[in-house]
């Protein structure tokens, strides 16, 4: 595993998670996995090509996404419409764009897409690369217990043997 590519989005996390929510991250045990298969979930979907070519995709249940979007806008929201939805997608947003300015202090050029987002009770996501486990999911967990997955698929965090 390449922690050069890891290590900036950990850092660009606990620094925006940290500014928007106020609050500490820890994370939770890595894992590989050859699936995006989500329950009762929200994911966002970013692109990043360039030096690095992936896909990051952080996935929330309906109530972490409910608790990210009240303490981003202020209120407490109780529905996922458009603006809480945009709030969440944002967030993700934010995490990526400071992971590029890492990755661009580090002599990484990258550049990021718009973020996608996909909502349902069971939401399967085909993986890029069939072949190999190369999905790494790192548990964002926040201190009262929620937990945002993040998912980076890339070819490029794998150790070819």
């Amino acid at each position: 595993m390449k922690v050069d590519y890891i290590n900036p989005v950990l850092i660009a996390s606990s620094k925006i998670i940290k500014a928007l929510l106020q609050e500490d991250i820890t994370l939770g045990r890595l894992s590989l996995t050859d699936n995006h298969n989500l329950v009762n979930s929200l994911a966002i979907i970013i692109w990043m090509s360039g030096d690095f070519e992936g896909r990051f995709l952080f996935a929330l249940k309906r109530d972490v996404a409910l608790h990210i979007a009240s303490v981003m806008m202020g209120e407490e929201v109780t529905d996922l419409n458009d603006m809480s939805k945009s709030a969440i997608a944002e967030m993700s947003s934010m995490i990526l764009g400071r992971t590029g300015i890492i990755f661009s202090e580090r002599g990484i050029d990258v550049r990021i897409s718009y973020p996608t987002m996909v909502e349902g009770d069971s939401i399967y996501i085909s993986p890029i690369n069939q072949r190999k486990h190369s999905i790494i999911n790192i548990p964002l967990i926040m201190s009262n217990g929620h937990v945002i997955d993040m998912k980076i698929e890339s070819s490029d965090l794998i150790r070819d043997n």
